[in-house]
């Protein structure tokens, strides 16, 4: 400790004279750029922060800037632009009213908040969560990847670890998203009235899109016909999706491995694209598994039953809500074993393979959805989702 002393000294002089110029109070540890009217320097070269500036710090260093009585903490890889405030463009922004009481403090606070992804790069038409960490208790809000929402993404508090608040966010990715990368932004509140903001560029895994299909075989009358009444698919559609999945269940009833809920020929994959009619053209957006009619159908995990009734398309269908935003759903069944409000277990018996609703013939249509964006099943048979970090990729 001693031999740093010198050091401290001399940033402490660079940080009075940085200060002293300019609207805004700044003090600075470490490597920090400005670019300004295309050209970049570092913030040690120059008399003030002007508005519009861009402010990046380097790895191993931290910027504080004051406006108009709030602090504004810069970690570590991240990027912001001076308004009339501080404006978040990569990484964590802090904001306090107080101050600490030096940015090495600061320093030590930040390397609390952690971000964990998995698996990561993400992959289209799958299964993917979040994780975020800190010593403390957090209150997350605002969260999104998307413009338009989709997928949801609401974190929930984890029973373990007992010595880390850990907050987990699991959601589906479409197979039909050509999206290179997701902006990940979040809220979050922090004790002593401490906000910081989120943003990180999440990397995507994409696969190319098939060509239009053309119309697969087996569409008879009653499909066309299913096809042609757009007021039941409508309110079909809004049952699942305005009422069913978007609801969630704070409870997290997932402890262990998904099973496939049938046994069976397997017959269409996730994310085939196919053609019902000349001009309706869809990604299949479950599994299916054929088999003859009145095979057993298994719950994939433990849950509660949400739908179970005949539904206009789907067919015999039940819903089981596997709690924060998960669900998996059994479509086309002969007949419905479990019933609405059941509180099921992975492997019971929850109905018979059929053909019911919109159907070619005698199959389970498995579906999986979390965040209301469908994925593949199959990258659920290997995950429980729970806090591992040797398993997971630590952005920040």
């Amino acid at each position: 400790m001693k031999r740093k002393a010198p050091y401290i000294l001399l940033f402490a002089t660079l940080i009075t004279a940085i200060s002293l110029y300019g609207n805004y109070g700044v003090n600075i540890i470490g490597d920090v750029s400005v670019l300004r009217n295309g050209s970049t320097s570092s913030i040690s070269d120059i008399s003030s922060i002007e508005k519009n500036d861009i402010i990046t710090v380097a790895q191993n260093s931290a910027l504080e800037i004051k406006i108009n009585n709030i602090y504004y903490y810069i970690p570590q890889n991240t990027s912001v632009k001076i308004s009339e405030n501080v404006e978040l463009l990569s990484g964590v922004l802090y904001e306090s009213k107080s101050k600490f009481d030096s940015l090495t403090e600061f320093l030590e606070y930040d390397k609390m908040l952690n971000i964990y992804a998995s698996p990561y790069p993400f992959n289209t038409g799958e299964v993917a969560s979040v994780y975020i960490s800190h010593k403390n208790k957090l209150e997350i809000s605002k969260t999104s990847l998307t413009a338009d929402g989709y997928p949801i993404m609401q974190f929930y508090k984890l029973d373990e670890p007992k010595d880390e608040n850990v907050y987990r966010s699991v959601f589906g990715l479409h197979i039909g998203w050509q999206f290179k990368s997701l902006p990940f932004k979040a809220q979050i509140k922090m004790k002593k009235g401490i906000k910081a903001s989120v943003l990180i560029d999440m990397e995507v895994n994409t696969k190319p899109l098939p060509e239009r299909p053309k119309q697969i075989k087996g569409v008879n009358k009653k499909m066309t016909t299913i096809l042609g009444n757009k007021a039941k698919s409508k309110a079909e559609r809004e049952l699942l999706h305005g009422t069913v999945y978007t609801k969630y269940t704070p409870k997290d009833y997932i402890k262990s491995e998904y099973l496939m809920p049938a046994v069976g020929r397997y017959s269409s994959d996730y994310g085939a694209f196919r053609g019902y009619t000349a001009n309706y053209a869809r990604f299949h957006e479950g599994f299916d598994i054929a088999n003859t009619t009145g095979s057993p159908i298994y719950a994939a995990n433990d849950g509660i039953v949400r739908i179970s009734q005949e539904l206009f398309v789907r067919g015999n269908c039940v819903v089981i809500d596997h709690g924060q935003g998960v669900y998996s759903s059994y479509f086309h069944m002969s007949k419905l074993i479990a019933e609405e409000g059941d509180v099921v277990k992975k492997g019971e018996l929850i109905g018979l393979i059929g053909t019911t609703g919109m159907s070619t013939g005698p199959h389970l249509h498995w579906e999986m959805r979390a965040g209301n964006v469908t994925y593949t099943p199959l990258s659920m048979l290997e995950r429980t989702f729970n806090f591992d970090k040797a398993t997971l990729i630590l952005l920040r």
